[in-house]
């Protein structure tokens, strides 16, 4: 059985598709399956990280999804998924470093406060060591409301994501610093 999209040529110089009856699904799927594995290659070398770089791809398609026409049209759709794809790796790379400095200095301001007694500055110091093993986006909702005192909607807002979510990224970082705290706790 012949493969219902084996028409369908990826050439440089000649646009995406060579096909009269290019759809969203049919560019996507032929850039998929032309550069997927090598997209994901290069976001890997540039971030050294898989999730990132399955980040990068996924982000890198969902723009020629919503973009597709003029993506079919395109010279050379290679240099420019290649080029979406840094671009997006970088990207995803710049948040991660923001949200380090965030995180970095959260704990020099919690370290550098003032400390009633040895058993308080270790409480900081385990609060700060139980932060760095929380996943960046709990890490992330967790600063905002309980270091910098933002509503739940002003989180929304400033990171883009729904109320659902950032109150599930909460709770879930509340409890895994209960956890953490507790058996520190219980091992003094």
């Amino acid at each position: 059985m012949r493969e219902p999209y084996a028409e369908i040529t990826l050439q440089p110089g000649a646009g995406l598709l060579q096909d009269s009856a290019n759809t969203g699904e049919r560019v996507l799927e032929s850039a998929y399956d032309a550069y997927a594995r090598m997209l994901y290659r290069y976001a890997l070398a540039i971030s050294r990280s898989p999730d990132d770089a399955e980040d990068t791809v996924a982000e890198v398609f969902a723009k020629v999804a919503r973009d597709w026409k003029r993506v079919s049209r395109m010279d050379n759709p290679k240099a420019y998924l290649f080029s979406a794809t840094r671009n997006a790796a970088y990207s995803i790379l710049r948040s991660k470093r923001r949200r380090n400095i965030l995180h970095d200095s959260v704990c020099a301001e919690m370290m550098s406060g003032p400390v009633g007694d040895l058993s308080e500055a270790a409480h900081a110091k385990m609060l700060c060591e139980a932060l760095i093993g929380l996943p960046i986006d709990q890490r992330e909702v967790l600063t905002l409301k309980v270091f910098d005192g933002m509503t739940f909607k002003e989180i929304t807002e400033t990171i883009g994501v729904s109320m659902g979510t950032v109150t599930s990224r909460y709770k879930y970082g509340i409890e895994k610093l209960r956890k953490v705290l507790e058996v520190t706790d219980d091992e003094q």
